[in-house]
Parts: C-alpha cells; sequence; structure tokens
C-alpha cells in the first residue's frame, strides 16, 4: 500500500493532525481523562483499573501475562498489585506449576468493584461511538485488530 503522502511521516506534506496515530492517541486521551475522574473517586488508578479489567475475563494470571494483556510494564503493575491487595481487590499466590510465578485473582469485592466501574467505562464508550453505526463501529474494531496484528508481527528494523 502506498500510503498518502499528508499520512507518512517522511513526507514533507505530513499532517500530524490526520495522522492515525494522532488520532488514537488522542481518543484514548480523551477516553481516559474523563474516566480517570470516576474511577479517582472510587480509589483506583487507571493501571488497577486496566489490571482489574483483564482479571475479571482471564483469571487467575501470573503477573507477567497480566501486565502484558493489561499493556503496562511489569513493574507498574507489581506495585499497583501490592495496593490492591491491600484493599482487598485481589488475591496472589504462587503458581501451581512453577513457584517463581505469582498468580493473581480478583476477590469477591474486586470484582464488585471492577463491575460497577466497567458501568462508567460502558456509559464512556456509548459517548464515544456516538453517531456512528453498529457496521462502522465493528469497521474499525477490524481495523485496529489488524493494526495491531501488523505491528506485533512486522519489526521496523
Amino acid at each position: 500500500m502506498n500510503l498518502p503522502r499528508k499520512l507518512d511521516p517522511a513526507s514533507d506534506e505530513f499532517n500530524l493532525f490526520s495522522s492515525p496515530f494522532y488520532l488514537m492517541a488522542h481518543a484514548d486521551y480523551q477516553y481516559h481523562e474523563d474516566l480517570d475522574k470516576v474511577i479517582a473517586k472510587l480509589g483506583l488508578s487507571r493501571t488497577a483499573y486496566r489490571l482489574m479489567t483483564v482479571l475479571l475475563k482471564r483469571s487467575p494470571l501470573n503477573i507477567g501475562d497480566l501486565s502484558m494483556l493489561a499493556l503496562v510494564k511489569r513493574s507498574t503493575a507489581s506495585r499497583a498489585l501490592v495496593g490492591m491487595r491491600e484493599n482487598g481487590w485481589v488475591h496472589m499466590r504462587d503458581n501451581d506449576a512453577d513457584n517463581r510465578l505469582t498468580d493473581v485473582a480478583l476477590t469477591d469485592e474486586g470484582k464488585v468493584l471492577v463491575r460497577n466501574v466497567m458501568k462508567s467505562s460502558s456509559r464512556q464508550l456509548q459517548r464515544a461511538v456516538a453517531g456512528l453505526g453498529d457496521d462502522e463501529v465493528n469497521q474499525l474494531v477490524q481495523t485496529l485488530q489488524k493494526i495491531v496484528a501488523n505491528l506485533s508481527r512486522l519489526p521496523i528494523e
């Protein structure tokens, strides 16, 4: 595919404000700015929220896999998990197959909390896609999945 010159960062005609990755970052920033205010009232950080949403769908997970799926650095995840355990939202134990790994799962209290926060997340997503039809939303998801797959397998160097 030949990129339009206005989308090619190497081109003199490049328009940052039309760049797909600038627009994705801008949308992500605005989405989380409002959501962060809601979750902060419940004592959650964005990192804790990300970890908890992953754990709600896949649990238990070791810290490495959890941090990868939650899109946070392992050290950041480990620090957040300490506080989450102190708050009673997660429990942690040695992995049965490999005691070098620590498995993490949500407690019942953690599940209730993250489900409540996801209601706010749902309202924010509804706001974000207002005016788009089902086909447009599905196409957006499929396009983003292709981009993620491409970036996962094609290093630039």
